[in-house]
């Protein structure tokens, strides 16, 4: 997963809110997760409320990690985004369903 774009899904197991991202970077989606599991929020302005809120051992606990799409490394960023824009819309993670914003 280190070298694999992608979109995947985090649950809050918690709430049931949602929240979709996409990785497109370097390290791939192992890397992002790492992220995310190290921090609670992964850069997330909703997901730094939440922490704030509860705390890291809160999202270390209920944080469900799914992989929605992977693809390998030559696939375009845009097209990445454009799913992660799919998904968002399809899962309904924006608004208070979910940890989306934009």
């Amino acid at each position: 997963m280190e070298n694999a774009k992608g979109v995947y899904l985090i649950t809050d197991a918690g709430t049931g809110r949602l929240y979709v991202g996409a990785a497109y970077g370097d390290g791939g989606i192992w890397s992002r997760w790492r992220d995310y599991s190290a921090t609670g929020h992964g850069n997330n302005a909703d997901l730094k409320k939440l922490l704030k809120d509860r705390s890291l051992d809160y999202c270390r606990k209920h944080f469900r990690f799914s992989l929605l799409e992977s693809n390998t490394a030559r696939i375009a960023n845009a097209m990445i985004v454009e799913r992660e824009t799919h998904w968002k819309r399809v899962l309904q993670s924006r608004g208070e369903f979910g940890f989306n914003r934009n």
